[in-house]
């Protein structure tokens, strides 16, 4: 279980990554694909909100029962949650703007709103990356002892709590720029009519982060 734990964290760096980096192409500029990078920044979102509920509904409350001892660590972890949460909101908030100004043919590169989603998502970038390396280094010595029945519900829980839009990144993201630690395990518990998508979701995926990447100034929606 930890292995599928570290791959879900390299997940979300890299896809906080993702939207860092479309961001600032954004506010400097450069021609972004602000559909996509509404639907990155909205998937990404969802899945981060998702695992943390996870943890914060089944795996510290399991982990608290079998390791008493290590319930001081537990609560702090879901104490960052919060703290994590404000800069979600923040982030949740350009991308919506966003989202609403593509629509409305209104997106335009190097405004204002492009500058404030670039800064959200480099705080989101920070503030989670320093808590998923505070996760790691609690959670490695004790999911190894964690009986399998438990283990099967906290899988199935990240498995039916996961968004179902944009399942691409997922992929895509557990492979770019190379296969992430414990990628093979966590696939192998996917449904099957998931991992029988793979090649379709990876090809999907592809396609999104070059429009993530976009071209020379302008803007691509």
């Amino acid at each position: 279980m930890y292995e599928e734990f570290v791959a879900i964290h390299a997940v979300l760096r890299r896809g906080t990554r993702l939207v860092v980096d479309a961001y600032e192409r954004l506010a400097d500029g450069h021609a972004v694909d602000t559909a996509t990078l509404a639907e990155a920044g909205r998937w990404l979102l969802a899945f981060t909100h998702a695992h943390h509920k996870a943890e914060d509904d089944l795996f510290w409350p399991v982990l608290q029962g079998l390791y008493p001892d290590a319930h001081a660590q537990l609560k702090e972890l879901s104490e960052d949650h919060a703290v994590l949460d404000g800069r979600l909101n923040a982030l949740e908030r350009a991308v919506e703007d966003l989202a609403t100004a593509t629509t409305a043919g209104r997106a335009t590169a190097g405004t204002d709103g492009a500058h404030e989603g670039a800064e959200a998502a480099r705080q989101v970038h920070q503030v989670l990356d320093a808590h998923l390396r505070a996760e790691e280094a609690v959670v490695e010595d004790l999911f190894p002892q964690v009986p399998a029945d438990d283990i099967d519900r906290l899988r199935e829980a990240f498995i039916q709590g996961s968004p179902r839009f944009g399942v691409h990144f997922l992929f895509g993201l557990l492979d770019d720029p190379e296969p992430a630690r414990g990628r093979d395990l966590l696939i192998e518990n996917f449904p099957p009519q998931l991992r029988a998508a793979a090649p379709q979701m990876t090809g999907r995926y592809e396609d999104s982060k070059q429009g993530l990447r976009g071209g020379p100034a302008g803007i691509s929606s």
